[in-house]
């Protein structure tokens, strides 16, 4: 029985774990002899605390029953129990909630049994595309940078000088027809957001106290342009379009403007990706009819005829103040973006 268990267990670490005038604890692999000799101790030392006769007898049963096994249930027997009532119609209620107890957990194992077979039965790999990517999405609008491998979480590190940051390293699917089987992503934000939509397999986080938002976003450019010869218009329209990942997310985007870009890392032979940084501006329109004005950085990195894009938006009155901690967290938040091919 279960209950018999524990009280096996309790007087095992009785026995091997008796306490001394000096406050520690003898440790594991004292013998039964020892035991009794240092109870037998006792009467030189009236500060030490003895072990009757019966606890070391209930402890050597305890050891015999350990030595020799006997069977085991996993569940409670009932089989004892009482079910009839003081009337003539006895206790049906009990009877009936009493059925699903067997006394042998063979119930138990099989949901075990069960909740391993569902656990396994899909192989966890790299896949070059998730199967929850919302088929629905233009390519040529930016939608989510889909994680690589959606069955393990993103791996998230504890950094920063006060702990309070966490470093997101992760894959996300590579370009389409690139030789590539993943893209490496990192980049670090507060360690109290949180992530949203974490089923989409997609990126995305929240600051759950101010609204200010993070999305790791992807889209194919436009035939014959780099990330270097993108204009701002152009990209304005990729991110903010109605059908990409932002608006579907339940914005009402009312309107946007890209106010300048600055390009980073230029690399014309391919050795190394293109990066450039944008600053956004744009308003939404709530549920009640308000309008609310927002602003952001796009830090972007160019792989093969693709964009990789860390978005962060904040409140505008927020971020337009140089020296607030909303505008630092999301300037250090795109300074950490880095790509890995």
């Amino acid at each position: 029985m279960k209950l018999s268990g524990v009280a096996i267990l309790l007087l095992a670490a009785d026995v091997h774990a008796f306490h001394t005038s000096s406050g520690s604890f003898q440790g594991y692999g004292q013998s039964t002899t020892t035991a009794l000799h240092a109870a037998a101790n006792n009467n030189e030392s009236t500060s030490r605390r003895s072990f009757s006769f019966s606890l070391v007898k209930a402890a050597g049963m305890g050891v015999g029953a350990l030595v020799s096994p006997q069977a085991a249930f996993a569940g409670i027997d009932v089989s004892g129990l009482q079910v009839e009532g003081g009337g003539s119609s006895g206790n049906p209620n009990l009877a009936k909630q009493l059925q699903a107890y067997d006394g042998s957990g063979k119930t138990r194992v099989k949901e075990i049994n069960e909740l391993g077979t569902a656990t396994t039965s899909t192989p966890r790999a790299i896949i070059d595309k998730p199967s929850m990517i919302d088929q629905s999405l233009d390519s040529k609008v930016a939608h989510w940078a889909y994680r690589a491998n959606p069955g393990f979480g993103p791996s998230l590190t504890t950094t920063g000088p006060f702990k309070n940051l966490y470093r997101l390293n992760d894959s996300v699917v590579p370009p389409s027809g690139s030789k590539l089987r993943s893209v490496g992503v990192q980049f670090e934000f507060p360690s109290d957001w949180l992530q949203l939509d974490k089923f989409t397999g997609g990126i995305q986080y929240v600051d759950q106290r101010n609204g200010d938002k993070l999305y790791l976003l992807q889209a194919t450019l436009p035939p014959d342009s780099t990330l270097s010869s993108l204009s701002k218009t152009v990209l304005g329209d990729l991110i903010f379009d109605p059908q990409g990942s932002v608006s579907k997310t339940g914005q009402n985007i009312e309107e946007y403007k890209v106010v300048n870009g600055q390009t980073l890392v230029e690399c014309p032979d391919g050795g190394c990706a293109t990066r450039r940084r944008f600053k956004i501006k744009y308003a939404t329109i709530t549920g009640n009819g308000l309008r609310v004005e927002r602003r952001g950085l796009v830090d972007a990195y160019q792989v093969d005829n693709e964009v990789y894009m860390l978005m962060t938006s904040s409140n505008a009155v927020k971020f337009e103040q140089k020296d607030s901690m909303e505008r630092e967290t999301v300037e250090k938040i795109v300074a950490s973006f880095v790509l890995d091919i």
